[in-house]
């Protein structure tokens, strides 16, 4: 598999994981394993359970990649954590200092960099497509209404104090994208991205799950969180949702 083998770029779109999708399901000509959709700017960018993702435009990498899995639809769960751990490795090749939050959330300096969002679409020869979004804030330098959130925006030039070459940057997403991608292949599991995730972890970090909020203590070999919640006792969270 190679990410970006075949590549549609975009200045102006609503959703490149709407594109990427209706790529993935065109029958004369269907997206191919990694292939790639990125655009300059999107209008109906979406994040993890209905949320929007703004982005302001030509200053961000928002792309989104097509996989055709080896493994069932039930393993499509653990690249969330394969983008994040992919992108995370990237950000530290271009001497950046990332962190890891659960379930799939990128953080420089306690702040939100990066975004994951998986989907799934069934194919009609009967096998299942990943649309994996990843919106990785680059150059941006203004975040309105920032405050608002419990780890709010920032990008990589506001963390580093420099402007980044934006293919420079795709590239080395891409890289480790399809390098973590093939190890998860060749494992059928998720033991070594929870070992790649061990390296960045951002232990302490507060993370939610319904309506209750608790501290990052370890990431399990299931890809649950293992937490401390405010009475001081410790659990484990598969999922988000309560």
């Amino acid at each position: 598999m190679t990410v970006g083998a075949e590549w549609r770029h975009y200045a102006e779109c609503g959703s490149t994981s709407d594109l990427a999708r209706a790529w993935a399901l065109d029958g004369d000509a269907p997206a191919p394993d990694g292939a790639v959709v990125t655009a300059e700017m999107q209008t109906k960018g979406r994040g993890r359970r209905g949320a929007s993702w703004q982005a302001a435009a030509g200053e961000n990498l928002l792309m989104t990649v097509v996989l055709r899995p080896n493994y069932p639809i039930s393993g499509a769960w653990r690249l969330g954590y394969v983008a994040a751990l992919a992108v995370a490795d990237a950000l530290s090749e271009l001497g950046l200092s990332p962190a890891l939050k659960w379930p799939n959330d990128v953080l420089l300096s306690g702040n939100k960099t990066c975004g994951v969002l998986v989907e799934s679409v069934s194919l009609p020869n009967g096998e299942w497509a990943a649309i994996l979004g990843i919106g990785v804030n680059v150059n941006q330098s203004e975040f309105p209404d920032a405050e608002n959130y419990v780890y709010p925006p920032t990008s990589l030039r506001l963390a580093s104090g420099r402007v980044f070459v934006m293919d420079e940057v795709r590239e080395c997403v891409w890289e480790w994208l399809e390098r973590w991608e093939d190890i998860h292949r060749s494992a059928g599991d998720f033991d070594p991205i929870a070992v790649g995730w061990r390296r960045y972890l951002a232990v302490g970090a507060k993370v939610r799950r319904g309506g209750e909020t608790a501290e990052l203590q370890e990431i399990e070999t299931d890809g649950g969180a293992r937490v401390r919640r405010s009475d001081g006792t410790f659990t484990v969270w598969r999922t988000v949702d309560g």
